[in-house]
């Protein structure tokens, strides 16, 4: 059944689930003191770090940061997507899912769906009549059952066979991308005498194509242009059959350049395979791939623009490599590519070719050593100086953790001195890691923050008429929709906090404020919850009557001033002494 699932319907669900019974099914949790520990799954430890909090309902691993509530723990550990963790939990709890009524599409995405699905089964048909394009794909090892379910087809020669052969109009047409308009007006298919690959969404539904001339001319590949409904930066070819395709989430993905690649590995029995759209990989897309496995794997030729090609790709991948995640680089030799490979060698020669690809963090020294100058003669403090330039800003795009902090280790070893920040233990006192960090107090939102998530149900005990502070401090608006969430829902938990703001752009500041929240209660150094938000509240509120003082018409003279705006002048002048005094 389509449409959102009810954010009230996650609270409830949450609220009836135990995360310590899920994650325990996984990972055997030790009763210690509040809490429940073992040694964390999402990276290797000899001594357990990863909590548990039951009153929280959230888990936190003061080694690698992993945090979250139920749902997340089955998304990352199990790696669900949202909707399977919420089924699977509600089926646990005997709950029945419900969903919202979402924004149909509209008839004009409807138009542009019908029109491409037409046009796919237009050029289908075509190919069982063009002999040259059969040749073609014969020559190059696809069979009829791969050409049937990657929907290929064939463009015959002509200017106007789309507006000709289907009831389509040329304006709905060409904006699916598949005429041209000339200065004058005028309109002609885009693809013509070329092999046609639909690219189809996660739903399988055609969203654009990709053209390749099967005789001489340019340009030899030709995309659809972007559209309403194809953005080529967020898909990836062959993602509807690889998930087709593969029965478990097991092994990983090969990432390559062309269609061909796909088509031809998935021939040979290799259904791991997705394309990029003639971009460069995207850290979208990478994400994209691993909420479908934990390793990737990048396919390039080993030529220069290879070389070129993958150090993009690990630029893009960086920000989601944490500890479980893996990425490596294969580089195949010169002349050759994943569609050669595989016709020549068969599906063990690709295999046994991509057990030796090189792993992300080999292959960011290898090309930092070389951009640096420390591979030619004897480097010195010039050389090394400059591999940490290029190297820290590159190392820090990674996630915090294990996987981070070995990564940081490695480069200091190869500048020869020490050039991240050194952090303390984790079980350090509070006390000792504000003031290594030195970061100074922090913000009263911080602060509300933080005691609302030791203890959601104070927002309660506050007077309603003192949060009245003003949205134009930072933070402050952010604070306000935590609080109201609360209060109208009583019983919230850290776990119903975090779920309801996922997937919004203050997601990872709270889960942080959360993760936080229990270092200081591990270490007995949290204030008493009450007194932290009632202390962030006052001082909220005399930043607001700064921040209206700092409105009043001071420019003027008090002969211009009207009666009204002398009266709240003094009573906002006489407010704030009493306040700072």
């Amino acid at each position: 059944m389509s449409g959102r699932i009810p954010k009230q319907f996650i609270d409830d669900l949450l609220a009836r689930v135990d995360i310590v019974e899920i994650i325990d099914q996984y990972v055997p949790l030790k009763k210690a003191g509040a809490n429940h520990k073992a040694c964390c799954p999402f990276h290797d430890e000899k001594s357990p770090s990863f909590n548990v909090s039951q009153t929280k309902q959230f888990y936190h691993c003061f080694g690698c940061g992993a945090n979250g509530s139920a749902i997340g723990f089955l998304i990352d550990f199990d790696h669900m997507h949202f909707v399977d963790a919420v089924e699977y939990l509600a089926n646990r709890a005997g709950m029945q899912v419900p969903r919202e009524a979402i924004a149909p599409i509209t008839q004009s995405q409807q138009a542009l769906y019908d029109t491409l699905s037409a046009c796919t089964s237009y050029y289908t048909a075509q190919l069982k009549n063009a002999p040259d394009a059969i040749s073609y794909l014969q020559q190059r090892g696809i069979s009829g059952e791969t050409a049937r379910e990657f929907k290929l087809g064939y463009a015959p020669a002509g200017w106007h066979n789309l507006e000709e052969s289907l009831e389509a109009s040329a304006s709905t047409l060409h904006d699916a991308g598949m005429l041209v308009r000339n200065d004058s007006g005028r309109t002609h298919d885009r693809f013509r005498e070329r092999i046609m690959y639909p690219i189809r969404d996660r739903r399988g539904r055609a969203i654009g194509f990709g053209g390749r001339i099967i005789g001489s001319g340019e340009p030899k590949y030709l995309n659809s242009p972007e559209t309403i409904l194809f953005q080529k930066g967020r898909e990836l070819y062959g993602l509807y059959e690889l998930r087709r395709a593969r029965k478990s989430k097991s092994g990983h993905i090969v990432v390559v350049e062309g269609y061909m690649d796909v088509i031809a590995l998935a021939e040979h029995g290799l259904r791991n395979a997705v394309a990029t759209l003639g971009t460069a990989t995207n850290t979208d897309q990478v994400h994209t791939l691993f909420r479908e496995t934990d390793e990737i794997i990048f396919c390039f030729d080993g030529d220069n623009a290879g070389r070129q090609a993958a150090w993009r790709a690990l630029n893009a991948a960086l920000p989601c490599l944490k500890s479980g995640r893996i990425a490596r680089f294969l580089f195949l030799p010169d002349g050759e590519d994943p569609d050669s490979i595989v016709n020549q060698q068969g599906q063990s020669g690709f295999e046994a070719l991509a057990t030796d690809a090189i792993e992300a963090a080999d292959f960011l020294f290898a090309q930092l050593r070389e951009q640096s100058g420390m591979e030619s003669g004897t480097p010195g403090a010039s050389h090394r100086a400059r591999l940490a330039e290029l190297g820290k800003p590159l190392v820090q795009a990674l996630p915090p953790g294990v996987y981070r902090s070995l990564v940081e280790q490695q480069l200091s070893e190869l500048v020869g001195t020490q050039i991240f920040e050194q952090k303390t233990s984790p079980a350090a006192p509070a006390r000792a890691r504000r003031s290594t960090a030195n970061l100074g107090a922090p913000s009263p939102v911080r602060k509300a923050l933080a005691a609302i998530f030791e203890k959601p149900g104070i927002v309660l005990e506050i007077d309603p008429e003192l949060y009245n502070f003003a949205d134009s401090i930072p933070g402050a608006k952010l604070l306000m929709e935590v609080i109201t969430h609360v209060e109208c829902n009583p019983d919230t938990t850290v776990s119903h906090l975090l779920e309801h703001f996922r997937d919004t752009p203050e997601a990872d500041k709270l889960r942080q404020i959360a993760s936080d929240g229990m270092l200081e209660s591990a270490t007995s150094a949290i204030d008493a919850p009450i007194e932290l938000l009632s202390q962030a509240i006052t001082q909220l509120n005399r930043e607001s009557e700064r921040l209206q003082f700092r409105e009043l018409p001071l420019d003027k003279a008090p002969s211009q001033m009207t009666d009204d705006e002398k009266a709240e002048l003094r009573r906002r002048f006489s407010k704030l002494q009493d306040k700072s005094g």
